[in-house]
This record gives C-alpha cells, structure tokens and sequence, in this order.
C-alpha cells in the first residue's frame, strides 16, 4: 500500500468521522477503489483512534470537567448509552464483517440519509413551534445554563441514542449522524446533541483499538503494514478530523443536516450506476 493511498484514507476518515456520511462506509468505498485487501479492519482502527485524539483536543476542556467529576449525570448517562452499542457490537460482530466485503455500503448510506432527513424535518417543526411560543408569549428567549458534567439527555434517550451507536456499525451508516440525528428525534436539543455524540465516540473507539491489538497479540490478526504508514495516516486523519468536528458543529447549529442526506443519495445512485454501468471499480 502506497504512503498516497494511506494519506488518502487519512484524509477520508478524518472528514466522514465527524460529518454524517458514515467514516466505515466511505473507508469502505475507497478500499474497493485502491483495492485494498489486507489489514482493513485494523487500518480502520487506528485511523479512528487519530480522529478520537481530535476529539479529545477539540473538548479537552468538557473532558477535564467529566474527568473533575466523574459520578456527575452526564458520566452516567455516557455509560448508559454505551451499553446497547457494546451489546449491539457483541452479537453483530460477525454479520458487520462480512458487509464490509458487499455492496450493503449503498443500502448503509441510504439509511443515514433518511434518517438525517427526517431529523432535519422534526427539528425543523420543534423550532417553529418554539418561534410561535416565542412571538405569542412576547417573552425575551433565554437560553437554559449549559453545563457539561449534566447535559439535558435522559436515561431513555441516552439508551436510544446508544443504540443508534451500535447499528451504524455497519459500513455506510454514519455513527455521528445516527447518533446526532436519534437526539433530535427523540427531542434532544442540537448544540447537547452534538456535544453527546462526539463524547460518545470516545468509550466505543478505545474498546475497538484495545480489541484489535488483543486479536493481534493472539495472532488471530496480521499486521502486514508498516509503523511509518501507520503514522502517516493517523497523522493526516487526525488533522481533517480536527477541522471536520468544527464544521459538523456549525452544520449542526445552521440546521443544514439535509445537505449531507443530498450528497448520500446522489453518492448510493452512484455506486449503483458503477456497479452494473460503469464498472469503474
């Protein structure tokens, strides 16, 4: 695998990790395009880990504070929607792994698509029910306090959102538009649930790094690939994660998720064109 190839894949991973097109499934894409065969899932991995450190610089203030108070609400209520993704992932396993070898990538990114579609529209008709609230009662609107250490997520929706998490572990369901566009549903306001989704990221992106070394050291996976294009990739997928998260931050905020669903459905056409018209890759 050439150190272009692996910069690619950086990049990529990097971008569709934190904007809602799915990083497994666009990984997915350009693997079949370079027709890389060996160490996916492992690459894979690592790459998530450079976008897990982006993570961690871009709220390195919100983790010190969860890190100050770690039996406060928002730890908890992490943890609860952690569970169904692990118990998702468990029983799935094996299935996710053979769709990273198919076409189900189309059927992933239309998924994501309508269900970002359809978050945008609730959203959309939570806000302008706010807005009649708001002219009738002629009220200055004020925003709630925002803390960190107790997000307005409950229980139920945590566990929801958690679950969300652990369907798009198949390729081409995005994990942070599942997971942004499952909060908006269930009524979960844009800024926490954006802030909760990308926290989320970091309990299930360790457990997948410490999971893969384990099947390494057991021998039960190869690594045919060398340290420098390890780095390299992780070194370009975390420096486009660290742009991409502030950009998803501004999508989210400017309510434009739909633009995402648009790109999807003309991608899945796409693939589906290529793969009984073009025969590109």
């Amino acid at each position: 695998m050439s150190i272009w190839v692996i910069i690619i894949l950086g990049l990529v991973q990097g971008a569709s990790e934190f904007l809602p097109i799915s990083s497994s499934g666009h990984l997915v894409l350009f693997y079949n395009i370079f027709k890389v065969e060996d160490n996916t899932i492992l690459l894979s991995v690592i790459l998530h880990v450079a976008t897990l450190l982006a993570v961690l610089v871009c709220y390195r203030k919100q983790i010190f504070e969860l890190i100050k108070h770690p039996f406060c609400e928002t730890n908890k209520k992490l943890i609860v929607a952690t569970i169904p993704t692990v118990i998702i992932v468990i029983i799935l396993k094996n299935l996710v792994e053979q769709t990273f070898s198919g076409d189900f990538i189309i059927v992933g990114f239309i998924i994501t698509a309508i269900v970002l579609l359809i978050s945008q529209m609730m959203d959309n008709k939570s806000n302008k029910q706010q807005n009649n609230n708001f002219v009738a009662d002629g009220n200055v609107f004020l925003t709630e306090p925002y803390n960190i250490t107790n997000l307005n997520v409950s229980y139920k929706q945590a566990l929801l959102i958690g679950t969300a998490q652990g369907i798009a572990i198949f390729p081409g369901i995005s994990r942070s538009g599942s997971t942004i566009a499952t909060s908006l549903i269930a009524g979960v306001k844009k800024r926490v649930a954006a802030d909760f989704s990308f926290l989320l990221s970091i309990p299930i992106i360790i457990g997948g790094l410490l999971f893969e070394v384990l099947e390494v050291c057991m021998g039960n996976a190869e690594l045919n690939i060398n340290f420098l294009s390890l780095g390299v990739g992780f070194l370009f997928s975390f420096l486009s994660g660290l742009l991409c998260i502030n950009l998803m931050l501004k999508f989210v905020k400017k309510q434009k998720l739909t633009l995402f669903s648009f790109y999807l459905v003309l991608l899945s056409l796409f693939l589906v064109l290529n793969k009984f018209v073009f025969h590109l890759f």
